[in-house]
C-alpha cells in the first residue's frame, strides 16, 4: 500500500489568510516584524497549517 499524501482545502485557506497577514507585518527594509509578538505568533501559526495540510493520510486497515 502506498503513503499518501493528503491534501486538506480548509487549512490551505488558512495558510493563504495568515501568510498574507504576516507578509503584511513583516517590515524588509529592517528585516524585522513590526509587532514582534503578533509576527512570530503568524509565523507559528502559518507553520502549523502548512503540516496540517500537507499531513499524510492516516492507513486503515483493510480486510
Amino acid at each position: 500500500m502506498k503513503n499518501k499524501i493528503g491534501f486538506n482545502f480548509l487549512f490551505a485557506i488558512i495558510a493563504f489568510i495568515v501568510g498574507l497577514a504576516l507578509l503584511s507585518e513583516f517590515d524588509f527594509q529592517t528585516f524585522t516584524f513590526r509587532k514582534t509578538a503578533l509576527g512570530i505568533l503568524y509565523l507559528l501559526v502559518f507553520i502549523v497549517s502548512l503540516y496540517l495540510t500537507f499531513k499524510k493520510k492516516s492507513q486503515s486497515i483493510e480486510q
